[in-house]
């Protein structure tokens, strides 16, 4: 595992001869600089990156370190020793030159000064297209102030309504809140039979939606305290249970045309036809309903992300690896998952898409034609162009929100005595 998993190579003090010394014991056979990449699962992603950036920069050796091979079976607890010997290495100044950080704890290892800032390699490096580049994708990733990793590609969580029953509803997207939403979605269904605003969504699920969002608000995960008895959110356990109470959502699937929103993440140009119009005929995407305090904005969630260790010894390539996997080239591998980092690879799949609906040989996943304005794309562009919701969470956390509240919303317990389980459990679990 060791000698998978630890570099060579330790860094020593940088500039003269110390960085010749260091530079030098990297050197491969045919004199290749060797650059380390390190991954819990090799893909055909991680295959293609390999030879396409081997041939871009012939001077350089990428050697990718998985902890396992492509199509190789998963253990329990593979994960975990993944990340204890990635971790191990990282705090003794060892380790690969770039990390996928999947897994690891990105906001721990900055504030230990263990992953370089890759503000001043972005502002410099004159081979990327600056105004191409989805700039707000890296700003709403950036942690203490600083970019320290860049995502190969993104999802997105989106909030998808029945843009026909919701035109005269009178919903300003920009401040509604979930109490709005409520009000909203109670006066469209109320008299409808078996109309939901939202179907097929338990509430104990709609609860970790919620916390995802805004995680921030809740958990302050570097201090490793939790506000989870506050006032806020137990009036939040409450405003969900009420819907449910109600009928403006429920836990039951409902029949095609019986809801009139969804919430689906969006993994690639494609879905933004292939998953609105699964769930609608006439879908119309929205900023999502938000507190005060929170962006409405889609949420980002990055496919993979890369960081360069602090202390490499060649930073300049681990640079031109980041770098190249932002070009063009890398952003059109077929092989990479997500949306693009540049506007012109995302730009490009969405006009194929509207140029097929037009033809009329466009078909969803279930074979079905579709019939799709160029608004809606328009529209997406828009949205896209707005995502700011990002945030590091703990999936645990998450977890025993989601655990704890079904004893509320069972009638088990009361909003107060779940929201004091939640805050015990959690502040344990940020405290080990």
């Amino acid at each position: 595992m060791a000698g998978i998993l630890l570099a060579a190579v330790t860094a020593c003090s940088t500039g003269g001869n110390g960085e010749e010394a260091n530079r030098e014991t990297t050197a491969a056979e045919g004199g290749k600089t060797v650059l380390t990449l390190s991954i819990m699962e090799s893909t055909a992603f991680y295959e293609a990156l390999e030879k396409k950036f081997e041939a871009k920069h012939p001077d350089i050796d990428l050697r990718i370190q998985a902890y396992k091979q492509a199509g190789e079976e998963l253990k329990s607890g593979d994960w975990e020793e993944y990340r204890k010997s990635v971790h191990t290495a990282l705090m003794s100044g060892k380790g690969a030159d770039v990390l996928d950080l999947e897994g690891l704890s990105e906001s721990e290892y900055i504030g230990k000064n263990l992953l370089l800032n890759l503000d001043d390699w972005l502002k410099q490096d004159d081979t990327l297209k600056q105004d191409d580049i989805q700039r707000n994708i890296l700003e709403a990733m950036k942690q203490m102030g600083g970019t320290y990793s860049v995502p190969s590609g993104f999802y997105l969580r989106a909030f998808i309504g029945e843009g026909e029953a919701l035109n005269n509803a009178g919903i300003d997207e920009k401040s509604w809140t979930w109490q709005i939403f409520a009000d909203k979605a109670k006066k469209l269904t109320e008299g409808k039979d078996g109309l939901y605003a939202m179907a097929d969504y338990p509430p104990d699920m709609m609860m970790q939606e919620l916390m995802v969002d805004g995680y921030g608000l809740y958990v302050d995960q570097e201090a490793g305290k939790a506000k989870f008895d506050s006032p806020e959110f137990v009036a939040l356990l409450k405003q969900v249970k009420k819907m449910y109470d109600d009928g403006v959502m429920t836990a039951e699937p409902a029949e095609r045309g019986k809801q009139l929103f969804y919430s689906a993440v969006l993994r690639e140009p494609a879905d933004v036809i292939d998953v609105t119009h699964t769930a609608f005929n006439r879908p119309r995407l929205l900023q999502k309903p938000h507190s005060l305090e929170q962006s409405g904005a889609m949420r980002i969630i990055p496919a993979t992300q890369f960081a360069i260790r602090a202390k490499t010894a060649v930073e300049k390539e681990a640079w031109k690896l980041l770098s190249f996997l932002l070009s063009e080239e890398g952003q059109s591998m077929p092989e990479r998952d997500g949306f693009s980092l540049l506007k012109s690879v995302n730009r490009q799949k969405l006009d194929a898409i509207k140029e097929q609906i037009r033809a009329g040989t466009y078909k969803l996943p279930d074979g079905q034609a579709v019939t799709a304005e160029d608004e809606e794309f328009a529209r997406f562009t828009q949205l896209l162009d707005m995502a700011d919701v990002y945030s590091i969470l703990d999936a645990k956390v998450i977890s025993i929100v989601g655990e704890e509240s079904l004893a509320y919303f069972s009638g088990q317990k009361s909003a107060e005595a779940a929201a004091e389980l939640i805050q015990n459990r959690t502040t344990t679990y940020l405290n080990e």
